[in-house]
């Protein structure tokens, strides 16, 4: 009976899934692409590490190495803060702003920062997310979580939580208590926060049992403010949030498709999408279901800094650049033509000539690894050459008197002898037939050319397809001329110069043999 249960558990299992499949191909295919434009910063910055945008108005504030950078969308920034670097800024209620530095937590109010006290130590002084609800606010430190009314008294959530260090916070708002989740150990705990007078009590303390695939990732980021979940948590290769279809304590699991070797930082929603950011690029999507889609380049393969969106805007950080992302045109229409994208060579021959160009092809470490295998059977050669040379010089001397006279007798000799030889031998190391100690070598260097094929291959992959996208919206856009056109034909070149250079000029050839 239990089996039969079972089987009918995973049979609608898959019905869940496949109707969550449908309807993300719908959502996906619904998904307009966003624009992409530089967001002015009067003030230069230094590698930004954190971004806050102001529900109710539009101020930006901006976190670097240096400090923090606070200022208006579109307008002008100065630096209220000159200590970095910043891990986390977040806006209060008040219109100030908290940033948390490595050199501590900081507030902000009227161009004026003051530095904060949490607790006594090191450990709480590093502060490394922040949280803000109307009337709450949870610091993540080293000495645990931390929770205030305004900034100003803090107490530490103890009872019940392990001593050690938190690394993400979130709150959200209940009927009569916030919800305060941390993760403390790399488990995620949760913690209900009521207001009792002038006390902010905390009370049942509670670990949440998360999928044991992906638990031992350890999660490295909370969100509750995606719409539709209470609360998603981040996992370098995976997200989870509660299942409201199942019973209390259940989780739903996906897997974004991230290139290989990527692992997921945070993730957030504005403009009308979720964006979920890692060390390895930005990714888009309708919703959790996904599927992921990498941002435009240079967002789609660099390490994102930070992220913060609104209703109609993403603001995204790329070491030193900041870019911005509004709501683009729709998609083509199925049925238009894109002439240009379709006459360029397929993806399959574009990857050949970039891995033939930077010599990436299987084949050499194949014979790489067939040549370590067979060196146990050639023997090692020894020659050897010698000579000899012996020259012997002797003089003998003599005298004799015969019939009165004496007579001097001299006898000379001169002897020479040479020899020559050569050797010629051959060894062999039998035991290397069996185990050949250089195919460790050969297989290090093995992994580490895959490694950078995969990411040749997903940099050449990104381009031409945001290559093909762009080369289709252009088709699609109905006017020939103006600025719009410019821009994509700009984009589209730019994107096909960079295919060019990852081919050695292979692919510009190509367009030329394919253009009409």
């Amino acid at each position: 009976m239990q089996r039969w249960k079972s089987r009918v558990w995973l049979a609608l299992a898959l019905t869940s899934w496949s109707c969550g499949a449908a309807a993300a191909a719908d959502s996906a295919e619904s998904l307009r692409p966003l624009h992409w434009s530089a967001a002015s910063v009067n003030t230069a910055t230094r590698g930004i590490t954190a971004l806050a945008l102001e529900a109710d108005s539009d101020r930006l504030a901006l976190g670097d190495e240096q400090g923090v950078l606070l200022g208006r969308r579109g307008g002008s920034f100065a630096r209220v803060l000159q200590r970095g670097p910043v891990r986390d800024v977040a806006f209060l209620a008040d219109g100030s702003l908290l940033a948390a530095t490595q050199r501590g937590l900081y507030r902000v109010a009227s161009g004026r920062a003051t530095r904060l006290r949490v607790a006594p130590g090191l450990a709480a002084r590093s502060v490394q997310r922040i949280a803000v609800v109307p009337d709450l606010i949870a610091l993540a430190t080293d000495a645990g979580i931390f929770i205030s009314r305004d900034a100003r008294a803090w107490q530490r959530l103890a009872g019940g939580l392990p001593d050690e260090a938190a690394r993400a916070v979130a709150l959200r708002s209940g009927s009569d208590s916030v919800g305060c989740y941390g993760v403390i150990g790399g488990e995620l705990w949760r913690v209900e926060i009521r207001d009792q007078g002038h006390d902010l009590v905390a009370a049942s303390p509670e670990r949440q049992i998360l999928p044991a695939a992906i638990r031992g990732g350890g999660a490295v980021d909370l969100a509750t403010d995606i719409p539709g979940t209470p609360l998603v948590v981040v996992y370098p290769r995976a997200l989870a949030a509660p299942d409201p279809d199942a019973p209390t304590g259940s989780w739903r699991v996906w897997q974004p498709e991230l290139p290989p070797g990527a692992r997921a930082q945070r993730l957030g929603a504005g403009a009308g999408r979720r964006w979920l950011s890692s060390d390895r690029g930005l990714f888009l999507a309708a919703d959790l279901t996904g599927p992921w889609r990498r941002a435009a380049p240079p967002l789609g393969s660099s390490p994102i800094g930070a992220a913060a969106g609104a209703a109609g805007v993403l603001y995204v950080a790329v070491r030193d650049d900041l870019r911005v992302g509004r709501d683009g045109p729709g998609s083509p229409r199925p049925g238009r033509s894109t002439p240009r994208a379709a006459a360029g060579p397929p993806i399959a021959r574009v990857h050949r000539a970039a891995l033939h160009y930077l010599g990436l092809e299987p084949g050499r470490m194949e014979a790489l690894r067939r040549g370590a295998a067979r060196r146990g059977w050639w023997p090692v050669v020894g020659l050897r050459g010698g000579g000899e040379w012996d020259h012997d010089l002797s003089v003998d001397s003599d005298q004799s008197f015969v019939s009165g006279a004496t007579r001097h007798l001299v006898d000379h000799a001169r002897d020479r002898g040479n020899g020559y030889d050569l050797s010629v031998s051959l060894s062999w190391d039998l035991g290397a037939i069996a185990y050949e100690p250089e195919s460790i070598d050969v297989s290090h260097e093995t992994r580490e050319v895959i490694e950078l094929r995969d990411d040749v291959l997903d940099e050449v992959t990104q381009l031409y397809f945001e290559w093909r996208r762009v080369l289709a919206e252009l088709a699609a856009s109905s006017a020939s001329n103006g600025d719009a056109a410019t821009a994509l034909k700009l984009r589209a070149d730019e994107l096909a110069a960079g295919i060019d250079a990852w081919t050695g000029g292979w692919f510009s050839r190509q367009l030329a043999l394919h253009a009409p």
